[in-house]
């Protein structure tokens, strides 16, 4: 699926994974794609478990849509958690400034840059 959020560069890319089950994010994630993204992961969430995100081609992501990630977790109630790899610098210091004990149900995953795995 590729959703297309304006003419020019930003749009959002989301693509699904098999191995791990998840989506791929690239591009930009704004209040506009909120609900594309909660739609493409509610499948995957259904069964419970992790479900991962890599995180590698987002440019950027607002604290709505990690909210509504933290509260799609919530709601499944079923053990699911959303654990985001490949975060950037940038999402990491978002992220830590959020803390994230209050993002609960997402989880820090991998990185291909070599930067620690939490998961």
């Amino acid at each position: 699926m590729e959703v297309m959020a304006h003419p020019d560069e930003r749009m959002l890319r989301i693509t699904p994974t098999v191995d791990p089950p998840g989506l791929r994010l690239e591009g930009e994630l704004d209040a506009t794609r909120h609900q594309d993204v909660i739609e493409a992961l509610s499948p995957l969430t259904a069964e419970g478990g992790d479900v991962r995100l890599d995180l590698a081609g987002l440019r950027f992501i607002d604290l709505g849509a990690l909210r509504q990630l933290t509260c799609l977790a919530e709601r499944c109630g079923n053990g699911v958690r959303i654990v985001l790899d490949n975060l950037s610098p940038q999402m990491e210091n978002l992220i830590a400034t959020v803390s994230w004990e209050r993002l609960p149900g997402l989880v820090q995953g991998r990185n291909s840059q070599g930067r620690k795995d939490m998961a």
